[in-house]
C-alpha cells in the first residue's frame, strides 16, 4: 500500500473481497472459549475491522447481528463507497464506515469485542503494523479477541522471489492492468522456459503459474505488485505482539496447530526440541513451509487453558453436516464407520458413542445442540452396546468430548457461541435472506447465512430474487418460465433445455430443486 501517493493504490485497482468465516465473530468466540476466555456474546457485540475494504467481510456479520455494533476502517475512499451504498440498500443501522489512515485511529473509537485486520499487516509500514498491534491492546476489551493475518516465512521466501522478478519486469509500465498483464506474461514465459521435470526452481515456477492462472487481476496486482508487503516469521510476531501486552491464543485454523496429524516420530521431534508452544508453531511453519497465517491475540494478563477437554465444550453449540458412508451404521465398539462432510474431510470411529453422536447431529443438520444433549442423544441410542464398555459414564463423556475436538480440528464438526438461523427444508413459500438476495440482484459475490462465498448459476440467482416469502413453488416456477419466455434465461435439466411445455411438470421439478439447492446452501431464514 502507498500511503503517501496522489492516487491511493486500492482507488486504482478496487480489490474483490470476500467473506472470511475463520474471521467471523463466532467463530473467534468459539476459539476463546475453548482455551479458556470468557468473550463477549456475537450477537451483542462491538466489533472493529481495520482494512474492512467494500464491506463483503464485515456487512454480512452486521446484517446476522443487528443487536451489535460494526465499525469498519479504510484509506481507500472508492471501496468505502460501494461498503456504504450495501448499507443503505439493506437499511442497516448498526455499521459505520470511516475513511481514514489507520495511524489516526485513537482510543477515542472506544473498546471493541472483537477486532479485525485480514490481509492488512503485511501490507503495510513497519510503523502501521506496530499501529496495529496498538489498537489490538488499547482499543480491545478485557476478554476481547484479535484476529490478524499476514504472509509468513519460510514459505514466502519461495514466492518473494517472484515477487521481486515481477516488480523488475513491470517497473517500465504505468497503469495497473499493463503491470497486471505482465506479471503474468513474465512468470508464464518463466515456467515454460526453464527445462527439467524434476528441476526444483522449474517446479516452483509451475506452481506460481497454477496460482497466478487462477488468480483475479485484483489479488496479483496487491500481492505482488503493491510497494509493500513484508512477511514475517511466526516467532517475530508473537515477540511484536508480547511488547505490545498481547499473548497466542490460537490460529484461527485450529487444526494447523496439532501436531497429532504428523506422523508419529516428527510429532515427537518436534515436542522434544520445543521449549514451548510458539517454539513448536515455528517448527511447524519449518515442516510444512507455511506461507501464510490467521492468529488470535488477546490480553497478555488473560489466564489461559491449554488442555482441552470436555470442559472446552461448556456453552458451545456442536452441529454437523457429515453423513455415514454406509446407511446402516454398525454401532458396535470393534466396527469403525467413516463419516464425510460434503466438502470431503472425513473422519473414522469405532467408539459407539461417537458412531451415534455423528449419526445424531447429521439428522438434527442445522440444529445446533449442547454437549450435554448431544450425549444424551448418543446415550440412549447405544445402551446395548454399554454393556460391552468397561468405562465409566464420566469417562465416556471424557472420550466422546475428546473425539468431538478432534472432529472439530478436522473440519467435520462446528462448534458455535451462537445458534444457526437459516433453515435447510423448503417452506410453502420459502423466503431468502435479503443480503443474499441484494447481492444476487447488482451481480455481486453472494454470501450465505454460514457466512460463506457461493457460486451460483444464473438461474439460481434469479429465483433467489424471487423468494420473498409471499410465492410457493408454482409462482416461483412461472416466475423462471416468463424470464425463460423473455430470453432471459434458459433452464436447463442434465443439459436439456426444460420448460412447462416439452416437459409436463418439468420446470416445477427443477425450480424445487434449484430451491432446495439454495436451501442447503444456507441462503434461506424461516
Amino acid at each position: 500500500m502507498n500511503y503517501d501517493s496522489h492516487v491511493y493504490s486500492y482507488d486504482l485497482v478496487i480489490y474483490e473481497g470476500h467473506s472470511y468465516p475463520q474471521s467471523h465473530p463466532d467463530h473467534l468466540a468459539t476459539l476463546g472459549r475453548l482455551f479458556g476466555l470468557t468473550p463477549q456474546d456475537p450477537r451483542r457485540c462491538r466489533v472493529l475491522e481495520l482494512g474492512c475494504a467494500c464491506g463483503t467481510n464485515l456487512v454480512p456479520m452486521a446484517f446476522r447481528f443487528p443487536k451489535s455494533e460494526f465499525i469498519g476502517v479504510d484509506l481507500s475512499r472508492k471501496q468505502l463507497e460501494v461498503a456504504e451504498k450495501t448499507t443503505r440498500a439493506l437499511g442497516l443501522s448498526n455499521i459505520v464506515f470511516h475513511h481514514m489512515d489507520l495511524l489516526n485511529l485513537e482510543k477515542s473509537f472506544g473498546k471493541f469485542d472483537y477486532i479485525i485486520a485480514h490481509g492488512v499487516f503485511s501490507w503495510v509500514s513497519d510503523e502501521r503494523q506496530e499501529k496495529i498491534l496498538t489498537i489490538c491492546k488499547e482499543n480491545l476489551k478485557p476478554n476481547g479477541i484479535a484476529y490478524v493475518s499476514y504472509n509468513t516465512y519460510p514459505g514466502w521466501h519461495m514466492r518473494e522471489m517472484i515477487r521481486h522478478m515481477t516488480l523488475y519486469h513491470t517497473e517500465r509500465f504505468q497503469s495497473p492492468g499493463d503491470k497486471t498483464r505482465e506479471a503474468r506474461a513474465l512468470v508464464n514465459f518463466l515456467a515454460h522456459s526453464v527445462s527439467g521435470e524434476n528441476d526444483p526452481y522449474a517446479l516452483l515456477l509451475r506452481r506460481e503459474l497454477e496460482l497466478i492462472t487462477q488468480s483475479r487481476d485484483s489479488y496479483i496486482f496487491h500481492e505482488f505488485l503493491e510497494e509493500q508487503n513484508s512477511p514475517i516469521y511466526f516467532h517475530q510476531f508473537i515477540d511484536r505482539a508480547g511488547k505490545h501486552g498481547l499473548q497466542y491464543l490460537a490460529e484461527a485454523d485450529l487444526g494447523s496447530m496439532l501436531t497429532n496429524v504428523l506422523p508419529q516420530d516428527i510429532a515427537e521431534t518436534v515436542e522434544g526440541i520445543s521449549k514451548d508452544m510458539i517454539a513448536a508453531e515455528q517448527y511447524m511453519d519449518f515442516l510444512k513451509n507455511r506461507l501464510f497465517r490467521q492468529t488470535l491475540l488477546c490480553h497478555d494478563n488473560i489466564p489461559l487453558s491449554r488442555i482441552l477437554d470436555r470442559r472446552s465444550l461448556k456453552g458451545l453449540l456442536i452441529g454437523s453436516r457429515a453423513r455415514p458412508e454406509k446407511e446402516s451404521v454398525d454401532l458396535t465398539p470393534e466396527h469403525k464407520e467413516v463419516f464425510r462432510t460434503p466438502e470431503g474431510t472425513w473422519t473414522r470411529v469405532d467408539f459407539p458413542l461417537t458412531k451415534a453422536a455423528l449419526m445424531t447431529l447429521s439428522k438434527l443438520w442445522p440444529k445446533v445442540v449442547t454437549f450435554k444433549e448431544l450425549f444424551h442423544e448418543a446415550w440412549q441410542m447405544t445402551l446395548q452396546e454399554q454393556s460391552q464398555e468397561a468405562h465409566s459414564i464420566r469417562e465416556k463423556k471424557d472420550l466422546l468430548a475428546e473425539d468431538l475436538l478432534f472432529c472439530f480440528a478436522g473440519k467435520v464438526i462446528e462448534l458455535h457461541a451462537c445458534p444457526q438461523d437459516f433453515v435447510t427444508v423448503l417452506s410453502e413459500k420459502p423466503r431468502a435472506s435479503r443480503l443474499a438476495a441484494y447481492q444476487a440482484s447488482i451481480g455481486a459475490p453472494i454470501v450465505n447465512l454460514r457466512h460463506e462465498t457461493v457460486d451460483l448459476e444464473v438461474s439460481s440467482r434469479y429465483l433467489l430474487m424471487a423468494m420473498d416469502g409471499n410465492k410457493n413453488m408454482d409462482q416461483l416456477a412461472d416466475y423462471l418460465s416468463g424470464l425463460e419466455q423473455l430470453g432471459i434465461l434458459t433452464i436447463k435439466d442434465k443439459e436439456a433445455p426444460v420448460s412447462s411445455d416439452t416437459h409436463a411438470g418439468g420446470l416445477r421439478e427443477k425450480t424445487v430443486r434449484i430451491a432446495q439447492n439454495l436451501a442447503e446452501l444456507a441462503l434461506l431464514i424461516g
